[in-house]
């Protein structure tokens, strides 16, 4: 005869069977999300891992400082603990911006019918920020083709960031990245520094042969810059005296 009682230890059993399960289930995740492992790269002797997170993202541009054809793999990844900005202000008053015999020049934009001077560009570069995340190019190359890239990347500094990957760990060689480290001396008046349209433009463009999804994500992991961005046909420059 089923009674109340047997309803009642059916019901009992019932769920504590539910509540073990939902612990068993929530062990499979908790123990499956720690026991994934990042895929490995091995990086060939001689070889070195190159990331691009701004110009050097189109294959183009990259190739141009390469000086060859690339035709090793191409990797889409995340860098972590970075947050990519328009903040490395290059004055025009900078030694590579003066002539062999010293002369100095000033620059200018034009803006309807003002003329309008300006000290210097701002170029994109990364700076360390933690729980932040850009997503990048990653590229192999040879340790004397990054001596090109080093020569290229002047006011940048080469730094390893072989652990910062999120989708990948690393056998056999380092990553590296550029970032510009400021001078702390250097004092500057942002509202007098310019981007470079066809800089975003190049940038952009990349972004956008690569994917939509990644254009998306690329915008939202950049600090957008605030100040003008002029068009390289409508920079001037006089000679100072």
């Amino acid at each position: 005869m089923f009674t109340v009682n047997n309803l009642f230890l059916k019901t009992t059993v019932m769920n504590k069977l539910k509540t073990i399960i939902y612990v068993l289930l929530l062990t499979f995740i908790s123990t499956s999300c720690q026991t994934v492992k990042k895929k490995t790269i091995e990086i060939k002797e001689g070889f070195v891992g190159m990331i691009g997170y701004g110009s050097l993202m189109s294959l183009k541009t990259f190739e141009q400082t390469l000086g060859h054809k690339y035709s090793d793999s191409i990797y889409l990844v995340h860098m972590t603990s970075y947050v990519r900005e328009w903040s490395y202000f290059w004055p025009i008053d900078d030694p590579k911006f003066t002539s062999p015999n010293g002369v100095k020049y000033y620059a200018f934009f034009i803006q309807e019918t003002d003329t309008i001077p300006f000290e210097g560009f701002v170029n994109l570069t990364i700076s360390q920020k933690e729980k932040s995340k850009i997503n990048c190019v990653l590229y192999l190359i040879t340790q004397n083709e990054i001596l090109k890239f080093d020569k290229m990347e002047d006011g940048y500094q080469k730094v390893d960031v072989t652990g910062k990957i999120e989708e990948y760990s690393f056998k056999g060689g380092q990553v590296y990245a550029y970032e510009h480290l400021p001078d702390p001396q250097f004092k500057v008046d942002k509202t007098k520094y310019i981007v470079l349209k066809d800089d975003v433009d190049l940038i952009t463009d990349a972004c956008d042969s690569i994917g939509m999804g990644f254009r998306k994500e690329f915008d939202n992991s950049t600090v957008p810059y605030s100040g003008q961005i002029i068009p390289h046909k409508n920079i001037f420059a006089k000679r100072g005296k």
